[in-house]
């Protein structure tokens, strides 16, 4: 049985799980408008200035979430992750490949955003490049929501892993054939 986070009876479970999703979700959404903004889409409904404002926004709000996901973890006695198995990919005994893949997501993500402060000291080219890593976190971290996630059984999980996927890749499409 697991304990009680807080009176109440409101489980550490619970927030993984709430962290999680919303942290994907906002992940998702960041990709969504990176991608909308680098086919113009975005043009249509935002000013140019305010959707990248809006995804460098979401960037940290996606790396907080994640943050509150790993630290809501190490609360969590039914599993018992230790600050380790949170930041060495692939060593925890529960579900090793699909939690290392959701550790690698991160530090992608974390380079990711951190060439938003470094765009003019490397230069467009090497953003860039650097910012195509952010289809990795993002890969990374769908097939970690899919594969270490206890709810992936049921459709309210379903559909939202599965909204932000199919955007990103109708996204990627359109960006293809431009």
């Amino acid at each position: 049985m697991r304990n009680a986070l807080f009176e109440g009876g409101i489980e550490a479970w619970y927030f993984v799980r709430a962290t999680g999703f919303a942290a994907f979700a906002a992940l998702g959404l960041d990709m969504v408008v990176g991608l909308m903004i680098s086919t113009r889409l975005s043009d249509r409904w935002l000013a140019r200035g305010t959707a990248v404002e809006l995804h460098r926004w979401l960037s940290p709000i996606s790396l907080a979430l994640v943050l509150a996901h790993a630290a809501v973890l190490l609360a969590d006695d039914y599993v018992r992750f230790d600050v380790l198995d949170l930041l060495i990919p692939f060593i925890t005994p529960y579900r090793p490949f699909a939690t290392g893949l959701g550790v690698v997501a991160l530090y992608v993500a974390v380079v990711v955003h951190a060439s938003f402060a470094l765009r003019k000291r490397i230069g467009a080219r090497v953003w860039r490049r650097l910012h195509y890593l952010s289809f990795v976190a993002f890969a990374g971290a769908a097939v970690h929501a899919c594969a270490a996630g206890t709810d992936t059984a049921h459709t309210w999980a379903i559909v939202l892993i599965a909204v932000p996927v199919t955007a990103v890749a109708l996204l990627v499409g359109a960006r293809g054939a431009r």
